[in-house]
């Protein structure tokens, strides 16, 4: 089977997701042409996907030379599918697409917001966005939560061509790895607790809420020793965000880390991880984490509670620096109880996200797709 792939903005997560999709057995026989900048793509990829599974062909700049692009390869009739990743990726390619009996899937690795959509402007690019999106043969979301999400926002959707699965990561990689000796390595004692935060400085991932939430531990006295706070992140407003704890006599306890390829390892390396994202499409550090059999507490946001659930993570409201400072207090004066039962989880967390599981139904959906 050979699928033209195309994505506007392959960061972090679309980035990740080819890694673990595309990696895996069930696409063996697939073969995939990605319109997309290349900007160490083509390097990555090819670090971890078989063979020439996938080859990238650079995007021409701009929006209307980007859909040319994808007209002239369809044009073709050499691919049986498409396959757009994000919303720009796949309007346009849908756009490209007119005329041609080639199906289309777009995976949505984000969900809306409802000031995306404020204003005449903003209900009129709903509209138009509604329009192409009811034309698509099927869309695919990372969770069910963003499946309701793109329904809340464009309910004229045949639901039917909704599928809903959840996304997962490499389990057994994160289950076996080693843990690294963040502590030894920022001169704390064993009994410091080490809170982590992985996610980029943006406000979407919440960093803010737990600097607030630190400064209320500090303040209230309720925990001695303080926790320190090891972050990984990377770009957005690091600066920023760093002088903002800064000023408010933080900057002892916060410890920037230098980016990791090994991720299980510094996970693992920290006591507890912390995620109190304002929104997700799907937690995949937090599914990270409970392979890992590491305690997490995150928020109860769209996305990512679909993953916590039923886990014994503990979820803060999405936003509350009070209600994180409270887990966070809960979670470090109980912290051996809340060890052992992160513990016992890890074996179904395994299973549960396995990288397998989507991979099979995202096949089995392009099978579908392609003999319709």
């Amino acid at each position: 089977m050979r699928i033209l792939m195309s994505a506007l903005q392959p960061g972090g997560g679309i980035r990740t997701f080819f890694c673990y999709i595309y990696s895996q057995p069930c696409f063996s026989e697939c073969s995939f042409t990605l319109v997309a900048p290349d900007n160490g793509l083509s390097d990555f990829l090819s670090q971890y996907v078989p063979g020439n599974r996938i080859t990238v062909l650079p995007a021409r700049r701009g929006s209307a030379a980007f859909t040319r692009q994808l007209r002239e390869l369809i044009a073709r009739g050499e691919f049986n599918l498409v396959h757009s990743h994000g919303f720009s990726a796949g309007l346009l390619s849908e756009i490209a697409g007119t005329g041609y009996d080639v199906p289309h899937l777009m995976t949505a690795h984000d969900v809306f917001l409802p000031a995306q959509f404020a204003g005449w402007k903003g209900r009129a690019k709903q509209l138009a966005m509604s329009l192409l999106f009811r034309r698509m043969t099927a869309i695919h979301t990372v969770t069910e939560d963003a499946k309701s999400n793109l329904l809340e926002f464009f309910p004229a959707i045949d639901q039917s061509r909704v599928h809903g699965i959840l996304h997962g990561v490499d389990t057994e990689y994160f289950r076996d790895r080693e843990p690294r000796a963040l502590k030894a390595e920022l001169g704390l004692d064993e009994k410091t607790p080490l809170l982590g935060f992985f996610g980029r400085f943006m406000g979407q991932k919440g960093f803010r809420l737990l600097v607030d939430a630190f400064e209320e531990i500090r303040q209230s006295g309720a925990l001695d020793p303080l926790p320190h706070v090891a972050t990984f992140g990377w770009g957005g407003f690091i600066r920023e965000d760093y002088e903002y704890l800064t000023k408010k006599g933080l900057d002892n306890y916060f410890h920037q880390c230098d980016q990791t390829n090994d991720m299980a390892a510094a996970i693992k390396g920290v006591d507890v991880v912390v995620m109190p994202s304002r929104w997700e499409a799907c937690g995949l550090l937090a599914m990270e984490a409970l392979a890992a059999g590491k305690p997490i507490i995150g928020s109860n946001c769209i996305g990512l509670r679909e993953v916590l659930e039923g886990s014994p993570a503990d979820m803060c409201e999405v936003g509350d620096s009070q209600s994180l400072k409270m887990k966070l207090v809960d979670y470090v004066l109980g912290i051996n109880e809340k060890v052992q039962q992160f513990q016992d989880y890890q074996s179904i967390a395994v299973d549960r996200f396995s990288i397998s599981k989507p991979a099979n139904s995202l096949r089995h959906l392009y099978t579908e797709m392609v003999n319709r």
